[in-house]
């Protein structure tokens, strides 16, 4: 197999995903603009998240948890959780979840 490249300029989420060839895990690359949020939810599998850009907070069970650019964030599976973008510019993060995640979040 060839690797697969993809920017996530002209893309969807996930970035990489089952049409990529991947069998155990996607990428997804979310943008919150200022003031903006994920949907508060919460989901079986954990996921991986790292702060490319701008700064706010994971909320996880309702305790509020700081995060800024070059932070990796581990969500365990099972806890209702949220990223809020506090800061002044956009807040970016690259998130890893299982393949079984596609279509259910």
């Amino acid at each position: 197999m060839e690797p697969v490249i993809k920017n996530e300029s002209n893309t969807g989420n996930p970035i990489l995903g089952p049409d990529d060839g991947v069998s155990t895990f996607v990428m997804l690359y979310v943008k919150h603009p200022v003031g903006g949020s994920s949907p508060d939810h919460v989901h079986p599998w954990e996921h991986q998240a790292f702060i490319t850009q701008g700064s706010g907070l994971l909320v996880c069970d309702g305790k509020e948890y700081p995060v800024k650019e070059g932070d990796a964030v581990l969500v365990p599976g099972g806890v209702q959780h949220q990223f809020i973008n506090t800061g002044d510019i956009p807040l970016h993060r690259v998130t890893v979840n299982p393949v079984e995640s596609v279509g259910k979040e």
